[in-house]
Formats: C-alpha cells, sequence, structure tokens
C-alpha cells in the first residue's frame, strides 16, 4: 500500500472509531451511523483500488524491464552496424547507408 493511502486510512479509521463512540453527541451536527458506514465502504473501495494500483505497478515494472532489455539489444544492434558503415565507407557515403552522424 503506498504511504500516502496508508496514512490516510489510518487517520479515516481512527475517525470513524472516535465518532462512532459519540455519535449520540453529533446526530444534531448531521453525524450518523450511515455517514460513518458510507466511509467505512469508501475506505474498502480505496483499499481495493489500492491493492489493483500496486498489482499493476507490479506488473507495469516487470513490462517496463522487459522492454529495457529489447532497447538495450536494439541500440547495440544499431550501434555495432553503424561503426561497420562508418569504419568501411568514407564520411560523405555514410548517408546512403542511413547513417546520419557526421562526427
Amino acid at each position: 500500500m503506498s504511504k500516502t493511502i496508508d496514512l490516510q486510512v489510518g487517520k479515516s479509521e481512527t475517525l470513524i472509531a472516535g465518532l462512532r463512540q459519540h455519535l449520540s453527541e453529533l446526530s444534531d451536527k448531521g453525524i450518523h451511523a450511515a455517514t460513518l458506514d458510507g466511509m467505512e465502504k469508501d475506505l474498502d473501495s480505496l483499499r481495493a483500488a489500492n491493492e489493483e494500483c500496486d498489482r499493476l505497478r507490479a506488473e507495469l515494472s516487470q513490462k517496463v524491464r522487459a522492454m529495457n532489455g529489447v532497447l538495450q539489444q536494439v541500440k547495440d544492434s544499431f550501434a555495432a552496424n553503424k561503426r561497420i558503415v562508418k569504419v568501411s565507407y568514407p564520411q560523405e557515403d555514410w548517408v546512403k547507408y542511413g547513417v546520419t552522424d557526421k562526427r
């Protein structure tokens, strides 16, 4: 669970518990059991959404690692083939082979 979500859940649970203990005093202020039940339902929804986000983050992290591996292979292949052109042909011919680097 992310720190932000964890802190908010903890603070909300503490508030709900405190409000439930003094519900009779707070009913004239508009705080009723249904209000607190709604807050608890919202907390449950928040926990579920956060769990889904954590799962998606983990899945995304794996996919990003795999993509970075493929990217490194592409970069290595690019550099190796570009190097062959640069050492085999004069600079003015590089552009024919797709090498735009003029250094």
